[in-house]
């Protein structure tokens, strides 16, 4: 076969003869590459190690706070449950939800503002502000029914201060029906007049009515707009009528709310006094008769039954049918 048939049949067969040159062979082991890590990798949550269970103490080691005397357990609910200055308390939001907190007793009891006392005391809040409030821990009457029975009223046998009536309406639409008739003395120190925040006003006197175990209700604010006639008294009629009525329901006495009312110097500025220097002790007297009278006119209205000109409509409604 001469050369050039051998080429053509080395073309066609699709062989080629190997060039001489050095065989080079790459080995993964000299690489610095691993098929399990990468600069990208999630790293891997690790497992929760699995809790030993401890052996229980033995029974001469455990403290039962049940066995020891009723007087030192008194003793106890008294420093984890009671406040001697009131449990002063302020709207506020949390968790998209509206809810109270504590405030220290000198944010409460000047004459400032409800505002300004909110704002004085969110500025001037610090580590020192929080150590000066006595510690409640109402979580101790979870602990077992005994430990509820046993403390629940020294809890709500605090007086519980309120710098507006905002604040006692968060604080009673979390509270209920069941802690509410357990309330013995309540204090406001603002009487809301913006538009945003008047119908709080009425709205917390409307769940004040659950309190029918009040011992006594203070005031301490000016009731109503500065040019509110007689005192307030019409303004304070329209806003707490619901407590009033279901207060005096329970009872069983029309004017039982009045006679727990309290009201303060506070309540008669100046430039409310048109009666020519009358004493406090006048205006208040002043005040609940005024109040005892829209009672009773209430009352009657409700006994005298339709009016004539009701019953006229009504007879001439009938004919009519007929």
């Amino acid at each position: 076969m001469s050369d050039a048939a051998a080429s053509t049949q080395t073309f066609a067969s699709g062989r080629y003869s190997k060039r001489k040159r050095t065989q080079v062979t790459y080995h993964l082991d000299d690489l610095d590459y691993s098929d399990t890590e990468s600069d990208f990798e999630i790293p891997q949550a690790k497992k929760p190690k699995a809790k030993t269970t401890s052996k229980p103490l033995p029974q001469r080691k455990i403290f039962r706070f049940l066995d020891l005397p009723a007087e030192l357990r008194n003793t106890i609910y008294s420093y984890t449950l009671s406040d001697p200055a009131g449990i002063n308390i302020v709207g506020a939001f949390r968790h998209r939800r509206r809810t109270v907190m504590r405030m220290p007793a000198e944010f409460v009891n000047t004459p400032d503002g409800p505002r300004r006392r909110i704002q004085r005391y969110m500025n001037e809040r610090n580590a020192d502000h929080r150590k000066a409030l006595p510690p409640i821990v109402p979580s101790l009457l979870a602990v077992n029914k005994q430990i509820y029975a046993e403390a629940v009223n020294i809890l709500y046998d605090n007086e519980f201060v309120f710098i507006d009536s905002s604040s006692l309406y968060a604080f009673l639409i979390n509270l209920g029906p069941s802690g509410a008739r357990r309330l013995k003395s309540i204090r406001i120190m603002g009487w809301l007049h913006s538009r945003g925040k008047i119908t709080y006003n009425h709205a917390c006197f409307a769940l004040l009515a659950w309190a029918t175990n009040l011992t006594s209700l203070h005031i301490e604010s000016p009731i109503g707009y500065w040019r509110s006639t007689n005192l307030g008294v019409d303004q304070f009629y329209r806003d707490a009528f619901p407590w009033i009525e279901a207060f005096g329901t329970a009872k069983g006495k029309r004017d039982a709310a009045i006679d727990i009312l309290q009201l303060e110097e506070t309540c008669f500025p100046n430039w409310r006094d048109s009666s020519g220097g009358s004493s406090h002790a006048e205006k208040v007297k002043k005040f609940k008769d005024m109040l005892v009278d829209y009672l009773n006119k209430r009352h009657n209205l409700i006994m005298a039954g339709p009016s004539k000109s009701a019953k006229k409509a009504k007879k001439k409604a009938a004919s009519d049918e007929e």
